[in-house]
């Protein structure tokens, strides 16, 4: 027995390698139950051997094993007597009298449910099937289709990463809202708008149904900018915006008389008015009958989560996240007045609230712990529960944060990793700069494997939030607007210099890597700086001009980058932040990674960069992922990515 605790204790002192990216787990999707004693939540476990990752529903300490399918979404019906989720594309639900019991179907729902609050009805959408009219052909014609293998399309938005080439929108069919009696029969159709209807929510009288739609969802050439409706149970329904803005997230107050969102400009509107940053986003408030729309957050500089209100309706909870933190907040709609519910240098996430009790539930992680799930209330945040506990199974490197200045004085946060025996009389150590997707995305005091996997291999792994980074306010995330490489690239340089002053670092040991815009800026780097021996680019972009017809969302371009290719400014400001423009620099060894199927950064983009460094001589290699889309990559594919990265960093690094 004391060698079996002797064997345990050094098992969980022992570094991270590659093989433990099997051994994750991680929990989500935390839902109360009606009466705030139980949490279903989601465990994700990778299955080696299929090349998958399954989610398990759990209830508190256990999981439900009697469902085999992975599960997605739980949630409870009002009255507690219900625990529903989805898989394999239908709703699935057990009688919480009997939770060993087997899943079952509702007769008649065909879509996602939301349960009126009164336990009458259920809510969904679902797409109506067309009627496809019968074609006569003669048999040539019938054989040439029948062995066409390809596409044949004569629309403009006719591919999105992850969900591949897309049906003609002008023709397909739009879900509509219908509602079910709560035992299920026949369901009624409530809308007929031949547009989406998403985002529901029913009033607190069990009455009427708020939901967002995009009237101009099948124009092409317009950008979202859903509205705000509401309709009653006999198919009546008011529209309470139109106003080319994009609205988001209703939720009704506890009397019924008004209505809570997220409302931001269009970017109709931000390319008309060609303006220099994007838009706001905001929580407003209208009648539920109709009328003047309220700023409920002007005064908060930052990006709010979907709203709940208090029982009393006196304030407002949301989630956000700032300065690589995420929290609970609470606005107080007398004042106008936002504060912080829960504390601490770490990610929370996906909150749930017992309004009745104060209960609150989250995900919790930080860069020494994967996400676990705590309970708290919010009368006392600090004293937190456990509901599941993550095992103590590596020697992980400390991570602190690193504050510092960018070459103009603007104040950049970051975060350090340090190997798991660091030691600062020792070395020196190489260094691998981090840069994060998006760009308008964070890095955050979370659990990161590679990070740790980076820093148990001997790498001081820095990772910076630089302008264009959520979480800092909208000058902030606005801040490269027309320029993406300049200011952001000064504020990770920067990030390097501060690591190097602070850290016992070896300025000639020095790694850069990043995925998507993180791709984008180390390919930007690498052709205005000779600093790093090492390179790593994922999916990054390398030629904004051929970016923008090959990629799923040309709007960012056309944005950020001042107009399309064809359009002058555009033209040259795309030209002048493309790294393939200063191929010519470019003296480092790089390696690509990319997902052959990604519809967001095809692989072209890497194609043009990799035969222009081969042509011009510099160290290049190419690992490239068959049916791999932008993002959600295989356990398999994502193992042999992370091999080859570590790899590369050897070679050059040690």
């Amino acid at each position: 027995m004391q060698l079996l605790i002797l064997v345990s204790v050094l098992a969980q002192t022992n570094p991270i390698v590659l093989a433990d990216y099997y051994k994750v787990e991680t929990v989500s999707s935390p839902a109360l139950s009606p009466d705030g004693k139980q949490v279903a939540y989601l465990k994700t476990r990778i299955i080696e051997s299929e090349n998958r990752r399954h989610n398990d529903l759990c209830i508190d300490s256990r999981c439900l094993t009697q469902i085999k399918a992975s599960a997605a979404s739980p949630q409870w019906s009002p009255d507690g007597k219900l625990l529903y989720y989805s898989a394999g594309g239908r709703t699935w639900f057990l009688n919480t009298s009997d939770l060993d019991g087997q899943p079952f179907e509702i007769p008649g729902l065909a879509g996602s449910p939301t349960f009126s609050p009164d336990h009458q009805w259920i809510a969904f959408t679902k797409r109506q099937d067309p009627a496809v009219p019968a074609i006569e052909q003669a048999e040539a014609d019938r054989l040439m289709e029948q062995r066409f293998k390809g596409r044949v399309y004569d629309w403009m938005n006719f591919r999105f990463d992850g969900r591949g080439y897309l049906p003609n929108p002008q023709t397909h069919p739009a879900l509509e809202l219908y509602i079910l009696p709560r035992q299920g029969g026949e369901a009624r159709k409530l809308t007929s708008l031949n547009v989406n209807v998403e985002q529901l929510a029913w009033s607190p009288d069990s009455k009427s149904i708020a939901f967002v739609a995009n009237t101009h969802q099948r124009e092409e050439r317009t950008y979202e900018r859903a509205d705000l409706f509401t309709i009653n149970l006999d198919g009546k329904f008011t529209r309470l915006t139109d106003d080319n803005h994009n609205h988001s997230r209703p939720a009704w107050s506890p009397d019924g008389k008004s209505i809570v969102f997220l409302r931001e400009e269009s970017l109709n509107l931000i390319l008309a008015n060609k303006r220099t940053q994007g838009s706001p986003l905001d929580l407003y408030s209208v009648p539920a009958a109709g009328g003047p729309l309220t700023n409920l957050t002007a005064n908060w500089d930052d990006l709010p989560g979907a709203p709940v209100f208090s029982r009393d309706g006196k304030s407002i909870f949301f989630e956000a996240n700032l300065r690589g933190t995420g929290h609970l907040y609470q606005l107080e709609l007398s004042s106008k007045r936002v504060t912080q519910v829960t504390q601490g240098d770490r990610l929370l996430d996906a909150f749930d609230i017992h309004l009745d009790s104060g209960r609150i539930v989250y995900t919790a992680t930080n860069p020494d712990t994967p996400a676990e799930i705590l309970s708290a209330t919010l009368a006392n945040p600090k004293a937190e529960t456990r509901i599941t506990t993550q095992p103590a199974r590596w020697k992980l490197g400390r991570t602190e944060r690193l504050s510092f200045d960018s070459l103009d004085g603007t104040p950049i946060e970051g975060w350090v990793t340090l190997p798991p025996n660091y030691d600062p009389n020792a070395g020196p150590y190489p260094l691998i700069l981090n840069i994060h997707g998006g760009p308008h995305g964070a890095y955050a005091s979370s659990f990161s494997f590679l990070h740790q996997l980076q820093a148990a291999a001997g790498y001081i792994v820095l990772y910076t939030n630089p302008r264009a980074s959520t979480g800092y306010g909208e000058k902030f995330r606005w801040a490269t607007w027309g320029g993406w490489g300049d200011k952001d690239m000064a504020d990770v340089m920067s990030g390097v210099n501060a690591a190097i002053k602070k850290y016992r670092v070896d300025p000639k040991r020095l790694g850069v890597t990043g995925y998507s815009y993180g791709g984008f800026l180390t390919n930007w780097i690498i052709g205005h700086t000779n600093t790093f021996k090492a390179a790593i680019t994922g999916a990054g972009p390398t030629n904004w001009i051929s970016n923008y017809g090959t990629g799923d969302i040309p709007r960012t371009k056309e944005t950020e980058f001042l107009g399309p290719p064809w359009e002058p400014v555009g033209n040259a400001t795309m030209i002048k932040y493309s790294p393939i423009t200063y191929v010519k620099n470019m003296k480092t060894p790089t390696l690509f990674v990319h997902g052959e199927a990604d519809l967001r950064v095809p692989i072209a983009q890497a194609e043009e960069l990799y035969t222009a460094l081969k042509k011009l001589g510099v160290p290049a290699r190419f690992a490239r992922y068959p049916g791999e889309y932008h993002g959600g990559w295989s356990p398999w594919n994502t193992m042999h990515r992370y091999n080859e990265e570590m790899r590369w960093w050897a070679q050059y690094l040690q």
